[in-house]
């Protein structure tokens, strides 16, 4: 017999069964992606303005310590020149210490070798494999010898000082000779003359002691710094006639311009001003003048505005001159 009511199917429970593998169904949940999207949308970038602004900032702080890391550099280079320099007069002592005598300027032997001061002491600044190979008894000019004095010394090179060339140039026919940035004070007269009154003078004019420096070694020029900053000095023969040869500074050969230096010239000069003086005249790449070290060993940085009658006293081994402070 057939019912009249209506047959009505269970409500299924929202929960799973145990043991089943149903998940679980949410109706009528907000679907909130809509939303996500929309406030991705609201984010934005910078704008040009913005970016202008911040690279125009980053700029001037860059320009506020560009000049502040330069003058570090500069500071850097030049406590590391004048530590090479104060090696240079220790090894000039120990020199003297061992030979009774400081090493003259310019050596002559029998065999015409001008080798120079800076030859002599690298014994002395823990360059003896090298001075083993040079030949004493040979020109300067042979191939071997040109083999050693043709290797850079970093103690005999200053980090301030700029190359405005090659060296050597050997395109212009120049020998081989590694650059040098120090040179021996000979004194007030020229390197190509036969005077000279300084505390380091050439073989025919020497040698010299301390003893023989009366005027005070803390108030005598030993060695000082020389460069390749002579801007109208330029190459007068060969194939690199005209063109700029800035200077010739090197440390093993004993001459003037190369190893030697006076105060002839106009002191710390960036070009040639009264003939061919200021070749052999002391210079440096440092800002304001030049350093030297002192009979005494010590180091000390002379102004390029000194009064030029103190310059040539202190350049003077014994000129009987009193030097206070300079």
């Amino acid at each position: 017999m057939t019912s009249d009511k209506t047959l009505v199917r269970p409500r299924r429970h929202d929960a799973a069964c145990p043991g089943s593998d149903a998940k679980k169904i949410v109706d009528n949940e907000p679907d909130d992606e809509p939303q996500l999207v929309a406030r991705r949308g609201n984010r934005r970038g910078f704008t040009l303005i913005e970016l202008l602004v911040t690279i125009a900032i980053i700029g001037i702080l860059v320009a506020l310590l560009l000049p502040a890391v330069q003058q570090a550099r500069a500071a850097a280079r030049r406590t590391a020149c004048r530590n090479n320099l104060k090696q240079i007069g220790l090894a000039m002592h120990n020199y003297h210490d061992a030979h009774g005598t400081l090493p003259m300027a310019t050596h002559w032997t029998q065999g015409g070798t001008l080798y120079s001061a800076f030859t002599a002491i690298l014994p002395h600044h823990e360059q003896a494999p090298l001075y083993g190979k040079y030949d004493f008894d040979a020109p300067s000019y042979t191939f071997f010898n040109e083999q050693v004095v043709g290797e850079r010394v970093e103690v005999y090179l200053c980090p301030s000082m700029v190359l405005r060339r090659p060296v050597p140039a050997v395109s212009c026919g120049e020998q081989n000779r590694a650059p040098g940035s120090y040179a021996v004070c000979t004194g007030t007269k020229s390197g190509f003359g036969h005077e000279h009154n300084g505390a380091i003078v050439p073989h025919y004019a020497g040698p010299t002691r301390i003893r023989d420096v009366t005027d005070g070694t803390s108030n005598t020029l030993l060695v000082g710094e020389i460069d390749y900053g002579l801007e109208n000095f330029r190459w007068s023969s060969g194939a690199c006639a005209g063109q700029g040869k800035f200077g010739t500074a090197v440390w093993g050969i004993g001459h003037p311009g190369m190893s030697m230096a006076t105060t002839v010239g106009v002191f710390n000069s960036d070009r040639l001003v009264n003939g061919f003086n200021e070749y052999e005249t002391f210079r440096s790449d440092h800002v304001g003048g030049v350093q030297f070290v002192m009979a005494d060993g010590s180091v000390r940085f002379v102004s390029e505005v000194i009064d030029s009658q103190v310059l040539d006293s202190i350049a003077t081994r014994n000129g009987g001159e009193s030097n206070g402070e300079f």
